[in-house]
């Protein structure tokens, strides 16, 4: 395909925007498009709303369409580690047998028992064949859940996609919500040109994964998009609130247990017959590479900009009729009753648009994220001394 400008302008939209909401324009971090607001019909669902943005393993991109493309799950991807590792030996199923150390695993993942050392004896209690052996299994257990890997293992069983637990992660949207309300406001003015190569300064050099064009589902190099980006674009934009969201992964997630995986690429502790393997894990191939630790969420947005191309009375027409889908470079979408976008043309056929979101509806803007060496460092020392420990 030829040169996009569109996407260019993205590429430069991407490295003003981090640089105006407070961070350096090497930050990891990406736009996530389009921007829906976060807003489900309970608590529950507005949990999961926002606790699968944590569960999205960031691609190597500066811009995340989210329509446009589909990535590894952190939950699911962890599981299928967890199973490639192997533990040190422990004498808990020989201590309950493999009836029972069967049968409490289907357990665990039907979610009939918890996956505890008092789970364990409270599951055998009631249990025929395994109650002799509940409170010497619940000590086994205990001693077992020591090594971080079988802690590890056990945790998760629990979990989509073996047991029937959801994705979790902590805090979640009502703790979120009284942050954001809190949050200070940012606002910025820049003008934007495809023609800079600010981007090239970006984590990325500005590689990023498809884009729409001026509006949602569009192509970014069609006709009306490339004029719109040719031109210098005079943008605003302010948040009454915006707020860095921190989560971490619920009981599902032991860090010590990836920390160890992470830093040893042989057997132990991985599997050698496993399909999963630290190359297809943490290598510049694998599918683990990197993670989100923080939401940039946004309360009370208005954005407002200017391009200085001229549409002509056709161009304006169409714009107008797809401006509800949502216009660059959130795709809000407009008719709604939690965003609002009017376009609208001078005598000459310059373009201004203007976006808001209403007041106490979270928008989730961004997000800043950070490689595995990383984000899984601290917990691979600490895991290194812990089975250290463990092993003498």
């Amino acid at each position: 395909m030829a040169d996009d400008t569109f996407a260019d302008l993205q590429k430069n939209f991407f490295a003003a925007f981090i640089q105006a909401v407070g961070y350096s324009i090497r930050q990891p971090a990406l736009v996530v498009q389009p921007a829906p607001p976060i807003v489900g019909q309970d608590e529950d669902e507005a949990d999961t709303l926002l606790w699968n943005y944590f569960n999205a393993i960031p691609p190597y991109t500066i811009t995340a369409n989210t329509t446009l493309t589909t990535g590894a799950q952190f939950l699911a991807t962890y599981s299928a580690v967890m199973a490639a590792l192997q533990s040190p030996p422990n004498n808990f199923e020989s201590t309950i047998g493999e009836a029972c150390f069967d049968g409490f695993n289907q357990a665990l993942a039907a979610g009939t028992a918890q996956p505890t050392p008092i789970g364990y004896r409270n599951w055998a209690m009631l249990t025929k064949n395994c109650s002799s052996n509940a409170v010497a299994g619940a000590s086994a257990y205990a001693a077992a859940l020591l090594d971080p890997i079988f802690a590890g293992q056990n945790n998760v069983l629990p979990y989509k996609p073996v047991g029937k637990k959801s994705v979790d992660f902590a805090p979640g949207y009502k703790t979120m919500m009284k942050q954001l309300r809190n949050a200070p406001s940012r606002s910025a003015n820049v003008s934007l040109s495809s023609s800079s190569a600010e981007y090239d300064k970006t984590w990325t050099g500005g590689s990023q994964s498809a884009v729409f064009g001026l509006w949602a589902n569009s192509q970014s190099n069609t006709q009306i998009s490339q004029k719109f980006a040719s031109a210098d674009v005079r943008l605003n934009v302010s948040f009454t609130n915006l707020l860095p969201f921190n989560a971490t992964p619920g009981d599902w997630y032991t860090s010590s247990a990836l920390g160890i995986a992470y830093s040893n690429k042989g057997n132990p502790p991985w599997v050698p017959t496993a399909s999963k393997t630290w190359d297809n894990t943490f290598s510049d191939k694998g599918d683990l590479q990197r993670f989100t630790t923080s939401l940039l969420i946004a309360n009370e947005m208005k954005l407002t900009y200017e391009s200085v191309a001229t549409f002509t009375s056709q161009e304006q027409s169409e714009i107008k009729s797809n401006s509800s889908a949502g216009l660059w470079p959130f795709y809000n979408s407009g008719g709604g009753s939690y965003s609002f976008t009017d376009v609208s043309f001078s005598t000459s056929g310059s373009m201004m648009v203007t976006t808001s979101t209403v007041k106490n509806t979270p928008t989730i803007v961004g997000a800043i994220i950070e490689p595995a060496s990383q984000y899984l460092g601290f917990a691979a020392e600490v895991a290194k001394a812990q089975v250290a420990r463990l092993r003498k």
